[in-house]
């Protein structure tokens, strides 16, 4: 679009038509405040769609209206913002940063110019204002700041929390197999390798937290549902995966017969091949595997007439995974890795 300028070759209608559609048209809030009357006496179509002024028959705006749709805790920059005008001098501008109520109910932040546009003598009669809506922006301000916050945190808990704790594990790994190192020594040194190894899950729970902005981290509904089980089926690609959470079930429950898988399809004939007899079976299951995953694991077995119940067990703390996991009526609870022998005495012991 070519720039129009209004020089000689309009008439003063033609030019007064133009900056008429160029007033209307303008995106940007306008109006001139006159400081006499307390009134708006011009504005902009903008300014009627925000504060739904169109449907008044007079053209003078009582600016007492403003208050109410000022946001309260921006009355103060109001109140400010009028003494200042009154000391404003040819040629100089303010600007006021303040949320304006929309017609949706909402507040929109708008950041105003102010200008002398009358003068009599020494005394400022009408000002000129321009808002602009700065909405976009303050958000993007918001989330930067909320980022350089998260990475300040975050590199204060890696180099702090996590690598003490690391570097007091290593410490223990040097010592514990040291002859000069007697049984209750050894002892201490394994309780407090534990403590460590807590308290960096915990840390790394922390992190996963901060990396998803906070968001809540609930828990299924049925956590600690006590069944009788006669069988546990481990779903596991990694071997010694599933000889530890093996030995771990084992320690809870002696006799606990354990069925081993290292894909889910082996899992999956399995269950096919004993379906009447599935409601009897927990199923400990990973996500990640080669070829067929957890998920497609557990949307095969959706169809499966006579379904066991499902603990996903994942080194996952992705919080999106754990909702997803709910989503499946069978599937009744999600622990991130390692298997713990207090989760395996609360679930199967009757």
């Amino acid at each position: 679009m070519n720039s129009i300028f209004l020089n000689d070759h309009y008439s003063a209608d033609e030019k007064a038509n133009l900056l008429a559609t160029v007033f209307k048209s303008l995106a940007d809030l306008v109006f001139v405040y006159d400081l006499k009357e307390h009134k708006i006496i011009i504005r902009n179509a903008a300014l009627d769609a925000l504060l739904i002024y169109n449907h008044l028959s007079i053209e003078n705006i009582e600016g007492a209206s403003f208050k109410s749709i000022v946001h309260p805790e921006d009355h103060a920059l109001m109140t400010d913002a009028f003494e200042s005008i009154n000391k404003l001098k040819s040629k100089e501008k303010i600007t006021v940063e303040a949320r304006i109520k929309n017609t949706k109910g909402s507040y929109t932040y708008y950041q105003t110019t102010v200008s002398i546009f009358k003068k009599q003598g020494t005394d400022i009669e009408q000002v000129l204002c321009i808002a602009q809506d700065m909405s976009e922006k303050v958000k993007y301000e918001m989330h930067k700041q909320r980022s350089i916050n998260t990475l300040k945190e975050l590199s204060f808990i890696t180099s702090h929390e996590l690598r003490h704790e690391y570097a007091k594990i290593q410490s223990i790994i040097q010592l514990i197999d040291n002859q000069f190192i007697d049984d209750k020594e050894r002892q201490l040194l394994l309780l407090e390798a534990k403590q460590s190894i807590q308290i960096i899950n915990s840390t790394i729970f922390k992190i996963n937290h901060k990396l998803s902005f906070n968001q809540n981290d609930s828990y299924f509904e049925s956590t600690g549902l006590v069944a009788k089980y006669k069988k546990v089926l481990l779903v596991d690609d990694d071997a010694l995966t599933n000889m530890l959470n093996k030995k771990i079930i084992q320690v809870a429950i002696k006799d606990m017969p354990i069925e081993i898988f290292t894909t889910a399809e082996d899992a999956l004939k399995f269950l096919q091949a004993h379906e009447e007899e599935g409601e009897d079976y927990l199923i400990i299951l990973d996500i990640n595997f080669p070829e067929m995953s957890g998920w497609d694991f557990l949307n095969k077995y959706t169809h499966y007439k006579h379904k066991s119940k499902v603990v996903m067990l994942s080194s996952s703390i992705d919080n999106e995974d754990r909702d997803r996991a709910r989503s499946y009526d069978f599937v009744i609870d999600y622990i991130t890795k390692p298997l713990s022998i207090e989760f395996v005495e609360g679930i199967l012991k009757a």
